[in-house]
């Protein structure tokens, strides 16, 4: 097994509507977060991730 050295770095933004006011049919958005996560590897191994989440709830 050889060594090899890995960094990952990240930052993430979200929001949450305590009152849930915006609706999609009968579910109210309750939460939005987005995270970027940049991955590093000394063997040449690189990543970007982007995620997304959204909660609802029911009306």
């Amino acid at each position: 097994m050889s060594e090899f050295n890995a960094n990952q770095y990240g930052f993430g933004v979200g929001y949450t509507d305590i009152f849930a006011k915006m609706h999609i049919a009968k579910f109210g958005l309750k939460s939005i977060d987005l995270k970027y996560i940049n991955y590093k590897r000394n063997t040449g191994l690189t990543a970007g991730i982007i995620s997304a989440g959204f909660k609802f709830e029911m009306d």
